[in-house]
């Protein structure tokens, strides 16, 4: 693991619209895992950032983890930061991991989380998402982030965090 301010803020757009396919990020911050790793996530809805958990990535973005699985929502990173700053992207691949895997473990914990960060949310519609939703973020894979060679994509950084840890 990293020192706790190696790498500072790290801001993380996600989407418009709140759903428990977030509940890793939120847990994550909430536990401390980004800190421990070397970055603040500094979560946000818009704007521009290094990092984004999106469906399609936008140009210059490189998609470097699978969230759900097949490739419908995935972490992507700036493709200059992740050519300049790879130690940077490696740390909030593991900090996510770490969140979504305790998410899958500790529904409940993962749920609180979520509530506590992101106001006006349904706690029993976000605990019922998460009880569909948290299997397809492994579903098929070898482990959490996992991510298939392709265009557009960096399907060494999640395997390399994996290693790491």
């Amino acid at each position: 693991m990293q020192g706790t301010s190696q790498f500072g803020d790290v801001p993380l757009v996600l989407q418009d619209k709140p759903s428990a396919d977030e509940a890793g990020v939120y847990l994550a911050t909430a536990r401390g895992y980004d800190e421990a790793e070397g970055v603040t996530f500094k979560v946000t809805r818009s704007g521009d950032a290094d990092f984004r958990l999106v469906t399609t990535p936008p140009k210059g973005c490189v998609a470097v983890m699978a969230i759900v699985r097949p490739t419908r929502l995935v972490l992507c990173a700036d493709e200059v930061t992740l050519q300049d700053e790879r130690p940077k992207v490696l740390a909030v691949v593991r900090a996510l991991t770490r969140g979504y895997t305790q998410a899958q473990l500790e529904p409940d914990e993962a749920v609180a989380a979520m509530d506590g960060q992101v106001p006006g949310l349904s706690h029993d519609r976000l605990s019922t998402e998460l009880d569909t939703v948290a299997s397809t973020w492994t579903a098929g894979a070898k482990f959490f982030g996992e991510l298939s060679p392709g265009p557009g994509r960096d399907s060494t950084i999640a395997r390399d965090a994996r290693n790491q840890e």
